[in-house]
């Protein structure tokens, strides 16, 4: 996660949310007086979103999971050498 000053976004805003849009990674904002708070392109929000919503489907996570488990059982490619993540 970037982080930052409200001093600096302030001073530097397109600056940052281009670079938070660009390198999809969220931008943690310090402030001196408040709470600090995040900025993260909307593409990404929208993805949490998605996976909030399918997280809430009962029993979609484990159906998943047993599906990859098959997958491998019949000598299919782990999802982690396709996308570069875990079950």
């Amino acid at each position: 996660m970037l982080e930052t000053t409200a001093d600096y976004l302030r001073q530097n805003l397109l600056k940052e949310v281009n670079r938070c849009v660009e390198s999809h990674e969220a931008l943690y904002v310090k402030q001196t007086e408040g709470k600090p708070f995040v900025i993260i392109a909307a593409e990404d929000w929208q993805a949490i979103e998605e996976t909030l919503f399918l997280n809430r489907i009962p029993g979609l996570v484990d159906s998943i999971h047993q599906a990859h488990r098959e997958v491998l059982e019949q000598g299919g490619v782990p999802l982690k050498a396709l996308y570069n993540c875990e079950l």
